[in-house]
């Protein structure tokens, strides 16, 4: 493998556990009893408890769906962070040395 794969690898491999992760908490809204969102969010646990029974992702659609949003939605809050960071000079004033003189 180059070098440049196992860095791409290394890159996206958090994004991956996280979406893994995120897939059990699909898999538990989905065993979570109750038909509206306020019946469900009251016995969440229920469900996290059932979803969590096995160490195991679950390949659900509904559930692959879930952590492959969370994953993107981590992975652009981390873009923008990074994209503003460089915007940025490390210990310089701003502006006002242009005045002074």
């Amino acid at each position: 493998m180059s070098k440049k794969t196992k860095r791409l690898l290394f890159s996206c491999l958090p994004y991956v556990l996280f979406a893994l992760l995120a897939t059990k908490l699909g898999q538990a809204w989905r065993y979570t009893p109750g038909l509206g969102f306020s019946e469900r969010a009251l016995h969440i646990i229920e469900g996290l408890a059932a979803a969590f029974q096995t160490p195991f992702p679950s390949f659900h659609p509904f559930d692959l769906l879930i952590g492959c949003l969370f994953a993107a939605g981590i992975r652009l809050a981390v873009w923008v962070k990074g994209r503003n960071a460089k915007k940025f000079r490390k210990n310089e004033e701003y502006g006002s040395a242009r005045w002074s003189a």
